[in-house]
């Protein structure tokens, strides 16, 4: 912990959130002294001291603070999410699965963030190839409130266009954003569509949010729908040959409106 909070008062510095280590402890409420004395663990470090410390730098993650799980600090964006979560909320990281969705912990709630796919990813994806494949340096974050931790391959869409909305809450309005799951081509056969009607679904070039209302398993064809029902977003079916990959959609974030 003495090497955690070094580190931290490092990054601070750096950060320029204070000027010297002086500055640093009057800002946080103790004198250079106590404060030394916290950072080099001659005296237990606090509740209070970690309250402090995460009202000035709220990037900062506790958890790894007090057990070094995790990461120094939040992604980019996490305290925007702790901001519309109510600010007097504490988010806690609970583990990452093996597809690396992160996952965290508010007042008995658990939220999922996973890598949220960028426009420019939808062309290369639909031409180049058969998966998604995140760049960290390229793909930013989304955080999803979710009902139990997963293991699966999950990523975030944002939706484009009109052909699934039909001007209810059921609907996706251009702009929403999805939480999908990867579901693996060798359980295509077990999509059950009807408790788990809208998918992402991508054949050819194109990169589509549908709902499945058929499938034939004699001749492996699905059958995919549009909410909105101008005539233009016509019912089609597909051949799974020619489907390159399906996500179900778990959940949605609305696209927020400013006034």
């Amino acid at each position: 912990m003495k090497e955690r909070l070094k580190m931290i008062v490092a990054w601070m510095l750096e950060e320029r959130v204070a000027s010297s280590q002086r500055s640093l402890a009057e800002t946080m409420g103790y004198n250079p002294s106590s404060f030394s004395q916290i950072i080099n663990q001659r005296v237990p470090l606090s509740e209070k001291f970690l309250h402090r410390l995460e009202t000035i730098a709220p990037r900062i993650n506790l958890e790894w603070v007090r057990t070094g799980k995790g990461d120094m600090l939040l992604e980019k964006g996490m305290e925007d999410d702790l901001l519309l979560l109510g600010k007097d909320k504490k988010m806690e990281f609970v583990t990452e699965n093996p597809h690396g969705a992160r996952i965290y912990e508010v007042d008995n709630k658990l939220f999922m963030r996973v890598k949220h796919v960028p426009f420019a990813a939808f062309g290369q994806f639909a031409n180049d190839s058969d998966r998604l494949d995140p760049y960290e340096e390229e793909w930013g974050w989304e955080t999803y409130e979710v009902d139990r931790k997963a293991r699966g391959n999950y990523l975030s869409f944002e939706v484009k266009g009109e052909s699934m909305d039909d001007g209810t809450r059921q609907g996706f309005e251009s702009g929403d954003r999805v939480l999908v799951r990867e579901w693996e081509r060798d359980r295509w056969s077990s999509l059950c569509y009807k408790d788990h009607p809208f998918w992402v679904v991508v054949f050819g070039s194109s990169v589509l949010i549908k709902q499945i209302i058929d499938q034939d398993p004699e001749n492996g064809t699905f059958t995919f729908h549009s909410l909105n029902p101008s005539p233009e977003y016509a019912d089609f079916t597909l051949s799974q040959n020619d489907i390159r990959a399906l996500y179900r959609i778990i959940t949605k974030k609305t696209r927020q409106i400013f006034y």
